[in-house]
């Protein structure tokens, strides 16, 4: 096998991941729901869901199948990997409740942005990509502002990996258009989504760094159009978010 070939997978492995994603997403179903939804066929799919239960990763209950509680396991062993999660929750809280919108943090994983932690102030607009879903980085505030602070071959990689898919008509589709961009996100030390990834909502973010400019994530405020105007952003958002992101890396000896 070529160096460049695509690396050789285990096709049960994906049926498995496949049943586990829907599972995830839908709560609870059946055999012949699952094998309807997967176009998998029902012998196939009760195979695979019975090594699961074995396994105990999905329940039986009752004829429906579930995902099992040794996932939340699963995710504290992840959340420990992130040293400033406790910080960067604090903060997240902090910030949701003084906006009144929704404030989150996220990383780069996979060459994608992946939502790890979020809280909704009192007017927050529900967020339509779950904690620990993984989006283009390039549609969203906190992506951007993340790719702004990569080595220009992990930006190039990204670009080349997924390319710059549109979401709506005001999504940066092309490349050169996206590096000027970068260039006004470290300047200013902020990224808007301009309703780049949905129509009506607006974000703003900002990375976090240690003290050698390594990054480590970004944190954002997300909330309707015509709440997060210009002149709330430099107003009020900017200094709020710039100063939480401060406090974070401060408070977790980043910056030390």
């Amino acid at each position: 096998m070529e160096e460049s070939d695509p690396p050789r997978t285990i096709h049960a492995v994906e049926k498995a991941s496949e049943i586990i994603r829907t599972l995830a997403r839908e709560g609870t179903m059946g055999v012949t729901d699952l094998s309807s939804e997967l176009d998998i066929s029902k012998g196939t799919i009760h195979t695979h869901l019975a090594t699961l239960v074995q396994e105990g990763y999905i329940v039986k209950q009752e004829n429906e199948y579930a995902l099992s509680l040794r996932f939340l396991g699963l995710a504290e062993h992840v959340k420990d990997r992130l040293e400033i999660y406790d910080m960067v929750q604090e903060e997240i809280d902090a910030l949701a409740e003084k906006t009144s919108e929704r404030a989150q943090y996220a990383v780069m994983e996979s060459n994608k942005t992946v939502f790890v932690y979020r809280a909704e102030g009192e007017n927050a607009v529900r967020a339509s990509v779950g904690i620990g879903e993984y989006e283009y980085p390039h549609c969203t505030a906190v992506g951007k502002a993340m790719l702004a602070y990569l080595p220009n071959h992990r930006l190039e990689s990204v670009i080349e990996e997924h390319g710059l898919p549109r979401r709506t008509e005001n999504t940066i589709s092309n490349a050169t258009d996206l590096k000027n961009e970068l260039d006004t996100v470290r300047e200013r030390e902020f990224a808007i989504d301009n309703e780049e990834r949905a129509r009506g909502i607006r974000c703003i973010a900002t990375p976090l760094r240690d003290d050698v400019g390594r990054l480590l994530g970004g944190i954002s405020i997300s909330g309707p159009a015509r709440r997060l105007t210009d002149e709330r952003i430099e107003n009020d958002l900017k200094d709020d978010l710039l100063r939480s992101a401060n406090v974070i890396e401060v408070n977790s000896g980043l910056d030390t």
